[in-house]
């Protein structure tokens, strides 16, 4: 497949990062920033085109009449849109990528309402969706719907508290003897590791698992994760994220306390009058007295919206120096800056990039390829794959199978179902597979020549 990325920024950079890992895959970059383009072609032994996107003969010069694929991330919504318009013109067969934050473009340019988009990407979007997940629980730092909603992925960490310490995984499946959820992976000493069942837990541990809905609950309550109520939250910058993050929590059925810090005045305003509930202050989020005033010392929660990443970080800081108890959520676009924000004791790190990954790869792997999501810090992908007629795997039992990775879930039927090692592979099933980033190419690899 021939890759074309468009925009050399931080999200191309990460694009590229991860579609080099890809079998089969010819990828381009092209900018109008001649340093960025030959460091990043050197750096991942790509093709790199000076030129702008929006110029018809530097999209020629990028090959884009053989190009399979265009994935446009420049900072600006309205390139962005161009770029792919003048893609599919000079192109017709090209499949589109964009991100389009914008949500009045969206209409206009999906191509399932006969626009010129294929995929739209709106991270920020998502960034606060997930965020408005995580504040439930001041131990959740991973969040994330798998099968349509059906199952969830959710990473936690472990305290003293936790009745899972020290007993070995097998053990603990005794207590999921009716529930649909696997463990698949825990950080410790800063390392991913791939979850087995001779290993045991303990305090200080980040694990993921994946659990199917109705079990959600059941399966954090296991974990001594308790469900936070009448939160009170802080957020420090009101604008696309903020925003959003603060309208869905209004539109739950159980409402917290919102607060709200937003340093530009008509913003401000906009912000009190499409908000039913939160207290919207004008003010600098790095003003002491202004996060004094908003009421940081009673807040559970402090999340940093603004769109500098280095802003949010010290934002995060100077309210946990004054609260130490509060969880603190922060923004963060710079996956270079995330081993600074965890030594200044950030909780939880959003980094809207990963979404637009994550739309990226999907893109790119083989046709029973259903999703793919980023797991931790660049450390894992958990994919979902609908198996076929052809994969010789049918009528097996997963623990006859030699797997490159782990099967953290099954749906059939449209429904999570509960499996052992005994359980056997259907038509139709699709696995909830879960890898370490080093296996990414064995496991395409694996499903591109229906090996399974």
């Amino acid at each position: 497949m021939k890759i074309l990325v468009v925009g050399a920024g931080q999200v191309g950079v990460q694009v590229c990062k991860y579609l080099v890992r890809e079998k089969d895959c010819e990828i381009s970059i092209l900018d109008k920033e001649s340093d960025r383009v030959e460091s990043i072609s050197e750096k991942f032994n790509i093709n790199g085109v000076v030129g702008e996107g929006n110029n018809k003969d530097d999209l020629m010069k990028a090959n884009i009449q053989s190009t399979n694929l265009i994935v446009v991330a420049t900072p600006s919504d309205d390139r962005n849109v161009m770029i792919a318009y003048f893609a599919r013109k000079l192109n017709p067969q090209i499949n589109t990528i964009a991100r389009v934050r914008n949500r009045n473009y969206h209409d206009f340019i999906d191509r399932s309402r006969d626009g010129f988009v294929d995929v739209i990407i709106n991270p920020e979007g998502a960034v606060a969706d997930t965020a408005q997940r995580l504040i439930q629980s001041r131990q959740l730092i991973y969040y994330q719907d798998l099968f349509d909603g059906k199952s969830q992925i959710v990473g936690l960490k472990l305290t003293g508290s936790s009745n899972v310490l020290n007993t070995p995984l097998r053990q603990l499946s005794a207590s999921f003897v009716e529930l649909k959820t696997t463990v698949i992976a825990f950080r410790r000493n800063e390392i991913l590791r791939l979850a087995n069942s001779d290993d045991t837990l303990i305090d200080g541990d980040e694990v993921y698992l994946v659990t199917a809905k109705e079990d959600l609950e059941r399966a954090l309550e296991i974990f001594g994760i308790e469900q936070s109520h009448n939160l009170k939250l802080l957020v420090i910058g009101g604008g696309r994220v903020g925003g959003d993050f603060a309208r869905i929590l209004e539109s739950r059925q159980i409402r917290p306390k919102i607060n709200i810090i937003e340093r530009k005045e008509e913003r401000t305003r906009r912000l009190a009058e499409v908000l039913e509930k939160a207290t919207v202050f004008h003010g600098d989020g790095m003003n002491r007295e202004i996060i004094m005033e908003a009421g940081i010392q009673t807040s559970q929660t402090v999340v940093a919206f603004t769109e500098n990443d280095h802003t949010n970080l010290l934002a995060l800081f100077q309210a946990k120096q004054i609260n130490p108890r509060v969880i603190t959520v922060g923004l963060l676009n710079d996956n270079s800056l995330n081993q600074l924000a965890s030594s200044m004791g950030i909780d939880i790190i959003l980094n809207p990039q990963t979404t637009t990954i994550s739309r990226v790869l999907v893109n790119v792997k083989p046709i029973s390829f259903r999703q793919v999501y980023i797991v931790g810090q660049d450390e894992g992908e958990l994919c979902e794959i609908e198996i076929r007629k052809s994969y010789h795997s049918l009528g097996k039992k997963i623990k006859d199978l030699k797997l490159p990775m782990l099967i953290a879930g099954i749906l059939r039927d449209n429904q999570s179902i509960k499996f052992t090692p005994d359980t056997t592979i259907h038509e139709g099933d699709v696995l909830a597979l879960f890898m370490l980033s080093k296996d990414v190419r064995k496991v395409t690899e694996f499903f591109g020549a229906d090996g399974f």
